[in-house]
């Protein structure tokens, strides 16, 4: 299937934060924490912690806080404990700051103004991550996501759960508004503009199903990843892309592209 790169509305500069915060709280909850999508990369991205000696991660497009508030507590399970700051180019800082207070380990916190993943600000060194997010780039932005990276010789890693593929985009037209009216009541803390454009005007079902179907739609697959950096190539530098698949439960496959930097004494993807 080709890529298509449709508008998703939590994208729009002009989507009211009281539509698009409800969308990324859903995302998190119901898909990403609940359903537990990213359990697979665990091992593979504490693997690349303790490897690089990588004292931080630097989460870009962060959303509602994506994973973090399972995936910290297991990376400190695994050896791998950092520091993780959360940025997002439009933060949810109620959210950012709700999951800094529930991973409650004093090395986690959010960047209250916005961040662009294609120019990270010098301070914020470390382990690049993206759950979730690298779709929502067109391939030149993209492009400029991972060099970025690959010129300041930081890791960096992508990891993707949507699917380009016919079954899980038309699943979303009925899953997508039903799995809103199961959880919207549900979330805490209570939001009445939630509630409200959830059930009363049902504009946040209908956006949720839309960026669902657009998010399959826009995914990349690993060829399409590997193309994207096949001339990002040097001696201190490695490219990685492959699949990751959930070992005796159910759910998809994780998508991953990881670059890093390779034979620099100390790694280069430690914070400095």
């Amino acid at each position: 299937m080709k890529r298509r790169h449709l508008f998703e509305f939590e994208d729009l500069s002009w989507f009211p934060a009281v539509l698009r915060n409800p969308i990324t709280d859903l995302l998190r909850e119901a898909i990403v924490l609940r359903g537990d999508v990213y359990a697979p990369v665990v091992p593979l991205l504490a693997k690349l912690v303790r490897e690089h000696d990588i004292s931080r991660i630097v989460d870009l497009c962060s959303g509602g806080s994506g994973p973090w508030t399972v995936l910290k507590g297991r990376l400190a399970e695994e050896d791998a404990d950092v520091e993780l700051v959360l940025t997002d180019k439009y933060p949810n800082r109620e959210a950012l700051a709700a999951a800094v207070r529930t991973i409650g380990d004093g090395r986690t916190r959010f960047e209250a103004q916005s961040v662009d993943a294609t120019a990270v600000p010098e301070r914020l060194s470390g382990l690049r991550t993206l759950f979730t997010g690298f779709h929502h780039l067109r391939p030149h932005t993209a492009r400029r996501v991972l060099k970025d990276a690959y010129r300041r010789r930081e890791a960096v890693a992508v990891f993707e759960f949507t699917e380009r593929r016919w079954a899980p985009i038309l699943l979303t037209v009925p899953l997508g508004p039903l799995l809103v009216w199961g959880w919207a009541a549900r979330l805490r803390p209570v939001s009445y503009s939630r509630l409200f454009f959830s059930y009363l005007v049902p504009l946040v079902p209908l956006a949720f199903m839309w960026d669902g179907i657009a998010s399959n739609l826009r995914t990349y697959t690993t060829e399409e990843l590997r193309e994207m950096v096949h001339d990002l190539d040097a001696s201190d530098y490695s490219w990685e892309a492959g699949a990751l698949k959930p070992e005796g439960r159910g759910g998809p496959p994780v998508t991953y592209l990881i670059g890093r930097p390779v034979g620099i004494e100390g790694g280069k993807a430690a914070a400095r």
